[in-house]
């Protein structure tokens, strides 16, 4: 190869070299990943006061409201909403990139979920956020894997790839605050669990290390299926969760009462009712000084911690009927048959 080829393939390699550099530049200028979906909404999120979600045929779904108290529902009276999943909504909304540029024919909006919400039938979800200075309406579509969803800004035909599913759900009860109570097991003194027929079942521990909880007045030549049966009953108030929610407004009928008593002297009373196959349970809760006061300094020093904790909880929990998981009410009816090990089969 002489000088003069050398030089010229030198020539055609840098000019080939700039080419691709300014296609590519001119390329990503054209390529919309690097914008935002909703620019300006970051810079408002703590503006915002009210979030309305809607489905097909333009219901609204949810009323959420931001209050002293934080976020509440409006279609549940108010009652607490989930203030993580507000905020991850929210943050997801404001730092949404868009991936690609999809359809903009209203006729094709089906196709990807981010059809006008006044259609019956429609598959997506309108999420308007309103502030003093701020009104934003988009559609969230269809799901289209790896994070990624499809939407639309209600004014506008242009529809949207997305790089963050805001999980807007489709229905008021994906947006409650779900935790009732979380108490620590080790808490747990004893409990009593009184049904309207007039029998009684009592657990209790000695101590806060004891493994296992201890049932009363076992019946004569009868055991227990297993020496921990009792523990899930004990365990149920740490992690109590509802699946919707009411305002108590009358009656549920024949209830079953059970009471909980920790070491510390907290005690909280579920007054458990099976409703037209669902199950409701309202709590009530308070204080209750523990034999033990005078010999025990640390209870008596976390005293008053513990009475305002049973303030606390009487304030959030008073007034609410909680339909809980089927799984968690049954430990709270349960029966001293529930614990016991099969009579054995009398031989004929």
């Amino acid at each position: 190869m002489n000088q003069r080829t050398l030089i010229a393939l030198t020539c055609a390699f840098v000019v080939f070299t700039s080419l691709a550099i300014i296609g590519q530049r001119g390329q990503e200028a054209s390529n919309p990943t690097s914008t935002v979906f909703l620019g300006g909404l970051i810079a408002e999120l703590d503006s915002i006061n009210l979030i309305e979600l809607s489905i097909g045929g333009n219901e609204t779904i949810a009323t959420i409201e931001r209050e002293e108290t934080g976020w509440t529902l409006a279609q549940r009276n108010g009652y607490l909403a989930n203030e993580q999943k507000i905020n991850r909504m929210l943050l997801s909304l404001a730092e949404a990139r868009i991936i690609e540029a999809k359809t903009a024919n209203p006729e094709w909006h089906y196709r990807l979920g981010v059809e006008s919400v006044d259609i019956d039938n429609a598959n997506g979800v309108a999420v308007r956020l309103t502030g003093p200075d701020l009104t934003i309406k988009v559609i969230i579509g269809d799901d289209a894997g790896e994070g990624q969803v499809y939407a639309r800004k209600i004014d506008e035909d242009q529809s949207y790839l997305i790089d963050s599913d805001p999980e807007v759900g489709n229905s008021v009860t994906d947006w409650l605050d779900t935790n009732i109570l979380s108490i620590a097991t080790n808490r747990i003194q004893q409990v009593k669990i009184q049904h309207s027929d007039g029998e009684t079942l009592i657990i209790a521990k000695e101590g806060p290390d004891q493994t296992n909880f201890v049932v009363s007045d076992i019946p004569v030549n009868r055991e227990l299926r297993y020496e921990s049966i009792a523990n899930t009953v004990g365990n149920t108030l740490s992690d109590i969760s509802l699946q919707d929610v009411e305002m108590v407004s009358d009656s549920r009928g024949q209830s079953t009462l059970t009471e909980f008593l920790t070491f510390d002297g907290l005690v909280i009373t579920a007054e458990s009712a099976n409703v037209n196959g669902s199950d409701w349970v309202t709590f009530s809760v308070g204080y209750s000084s523990p034999d033990n006061l005078e010999e025990e300094q640390s209870i008596s020093e976390n005293a008053v911690e513990v009475e305002a904790e049973a303030l606390r909880l009487s304030e959030k929990l008073s007034g609410w009927r909680y339909r809980i998981p089927t799984y968690q009410f049954d430990q709270l009816i349960k029966r001293m048959e529930d614990l016991l090990a099969p009579l054995p089969e009398e031989s004929s």
